[in-house]
């Protein structure tokens, strides 16, 4: 809070043209306001300590793009400048795969080539019971995964836990610094713009039958992610708040 004006929050999102996410439009309606960063169009990433906290989204590329890709090293560093501020920070898909590698962890692709693109269930983790209270179901997309931080907490995981392709679906440095490899951001509308401009980019990529299959359980699924969705962004604006 500076005087009477809350800080903002910063979202940084590798794309432009789709902020009718839930993370967005919580925050509207929570009254809290937002500005916006794109580095993969040429934006410098400001000082984290004017936010309230930041959330970094996923994107296409892969943590080690770097250093063809310079902003990823710039993003790299910026997060290593919000860690270092104390500024509050959620991760989602690449915004956790770099927090992770940024903290010392390995991220790479599976040995096998697997992937996760779908609704997939979440489970919560035994070592942190509150952070999400029953199983989830929630879109994923990616090939990349990443282990465990030293002094991190392992928030959720998958069915089958160590014996599956990415058993690690969420992390916590402490209560303020959180990611998560799933997209608890993609409501129907988002996965609208996300299948056109992956049937414009790779047309193979997913087949109609997927698409339309992803597309029924974002509707179906919609209820239960927004409800943890308002659970965790409640917890993470309140103790930011707090922070400042």
């Amino acid at each position: 809070m500076i005087g009477d004006v809350p800080r903002p929050y910063l979202f940084v999102k590798h794309s432009e043209g789709w902020n009718v996410d839930r993370c967005t439009r919580w925050m509207d309606a929570a009254g809290l306001p937002v500005e916006f960063c794109y580095p993969t169009s040429g934006q410098r990433f400001p000082d984290p300590e004017d936010y309230a906290g930041v959330v970094v989204f996923g994107g296409r590329w892969f943590v080690g793009d770097a250093p063809a890709e310079t902003w990823i090293v710039e993003e790299q560093r910026f997060i290593e400048a919000c860690l270092e501020a104390g500024t509050p920070y959620f991760g989602i898909c690449l915004g956790a795969q770099m927090l992770a590698h940024v903290l010392g962890a390995r991220v790479c692709c599976h040995p096998e080539g697997l992937r996760e693109v779908g609704f997939h269930e979440v489970l919560p983790s035994a070592d942190a019971p509150e952070f999400m209270r029953a199983p989830l179901h929630v879109m994923q997309w990616h090939r990349e995964g990443f282990e465990l931080p030293d002094g991190a907490t392992q928030l959720a995981t998958a069915p089958g836990g160590s014996d599956t392709a990415f058993p690690n679906q969420a992390f916590g440095l402490n209560d303020q610094v959180v990611g998560v490899q799933f997209h608890p951001e993609v409501n129907p509308d988002v996965l609208k713009i996300w299948h056109q401009r992956n049937r414009e980019r790779n047309p193979e990529d997913l087949t109609d039958a997927e698409r339309s299959l992803q597309a029924s359980d974002a509707v179906r699924f919609d209820a239960e992610i927004t409800a943890w969705l308002d659970h965790f962004l409640s917890g993470w604006t309140a103790r930011a708040i707090q922070a400042t």
